[in-house]
């Protein structure tokens, strides 16, 4: 009969849970005296779960759904903060580059250089050109020559200049073209008149639409740019424009009188308009306060 120990170790054994071991036929065969039954060795502890038949497999550890759900929404978690960090890397990489950079170095201002003051004669000439160009002689139209003349003088000037082999002045130049002038015949001069009306006349259209062209008020400054020229600074102005748009000036007692006395018959005797002002200026002296505030109108002409 066997024993308890035999019939044990006749089936699988399975050591630990883990190791099996070899059937008991095989054990007993080895054993001295043909006993069957496994010898444990004395001072080693064998932890030995013996069953019968074969060791049955370890069930497999469940796994909570909450734990993977909590894995799941974690890992992109990870992804997400690396891409932060990338960022947060890039950004101070950045901000290293900007604080590389230096600002340009702001440019010291130049100390202004004292201004000299002008002479008398400077400040004349800066007088001038400032009534000048207000005076607008650049900006008006270009006038045909308006006189025998002019026609017969202005396309000849500088033929004279270009065929003179020594340089001229503009005083000879006259002078050789007034030779001309001189031996014209009468039918050549009376052309030459013709021509100049035609220019006169050509010459008040197109200023009369070049003044429409600007504001009466710049018409009327380059008006007194012109007077202060020739009563100031003794400068030839030319003619003044005529602008019926701006409103006349009106008239005082001593101006209306003047004009209403100016082409009077009895006042006519004087040769020059000096010595026409001159008389009735003596006139004007002897009026009473109450005749003066009375404006005399002027006669029909």
């Amino acid at each position: 009969m066997w024993s308890a120990i035999g019939r044990a170790t006749a089936q699988p054994v399975r050591i630990g849970g883990r190791l099996w071991v070899r059937s008991a036929s095989r054990l007993a065969a080895r054993l001295p005296g043909g006993r069957a039954g496994p010898v444990i060795p004395s001072g080693i502890r064998v932890a030995a779960v013996f069953s019968r038949g074969y060791a049955q497999v370890g069930r497999p550890r469940k796994t909570s759904t909450a734990a993977t759900s909590e894995v799941a929404k974690k890992k992109p978690a990870t992804k997400t903060k690396k891409v932060a960090a990338k960022k947060n890397k890039l950004a101070a990489k950045a901000k290293k580059v900007k604080k590389a950079k230096k600002a340009p170095a702001a440019k010291k201002a130049k100390p202004a250089k004292p201004k000299t003051p002008l002479t008398a004669e400077e400040k004349l000439k800066r007088d001038i050109a400032r009534l000048r160009k207000k005076a607008m002689y650049k900006e008006e139209p270009d006038r045909l020559p308006e006189t025998s003349w002019l026609v017969y003088t202005t396309p000849r000037v500088k033929d004279v200049y270009n065929n003179s082999d020594a340089k001229l002045k503009l005083s000879d130049v006259m002078a050789r073209l007034a030779v001309g002038y001189k031996a014209l015949s009468a039918t050549e001069l009376d052309e030459l008149r013709a021509v100049a009306e035609q220019n006169k006349t050509a010459n008040q259209v197109a200023l009369r639409e070049w003044i429409q062209t600007h504001p009466p008020q710049r018409i009327h400054d380059a008006n007194l740019a012109r007077k202060l020229l020739r009563r100031k600074h003794k400068a030839s102005t030319g003619h003044f424009f005529a602008d019926p748009r701006y409103p006349a000036k009106a008239m005082n007692s001593y101006a209306a009188f003047v004009k209403s006395r100016f082409h009077a018959s009895d006042v006519d005797d004087p040769t020059t308009s000096q010595a026409k002002l001159t008389k009735i200026s003596a006139e004007w002296k002897q009026l009473s306060a109450e005749e003066r505030k009375v404006r005399p109108v002027p006669p029909l002409i």
